[in-house]
């Protein structure tokens, strides 16, 4: 089993399927922050989700949450697998 690539590093190239019936989108992260004004959890108390910012190359821009489960649901992954210094 291979370490997944983290996709919330600006600068770093993402790709996915935002539906199952479109075609896979590929852009590069440009601001990665967090959700505002913060949600509210059931408990009325606000929680802080993450938000990566992707520039596409046709000039859109789009707010993807980058929560673990968010990632998943979209097969979100990274294009540029280079070295990783840990």
């Amino acid at each position: 089993m291979a370490i997944q690539i983290p996709v919330d590093v600006v600068g770093r190239t993402v790709s996915w399927i935002p539906s199952k019936s479109s075609a896979r989108l590929e852009g590069e992260v440009v601001r990665v922050g967090f959700q505002w004004p913060y949600p509210r959890d059931k408990r009325g108390l606000p929680t802080l989700k993450k938000q990566i910012t992707v520039l596409l190359p046709d000039e859109r821009v789009l707010n993807i949450n980058c929560e673990q489960e968010d990632i998943s649901r979209l097969g979100m992954r990274a294009e540029d697998q280079g070295e990783i210094a840990w």
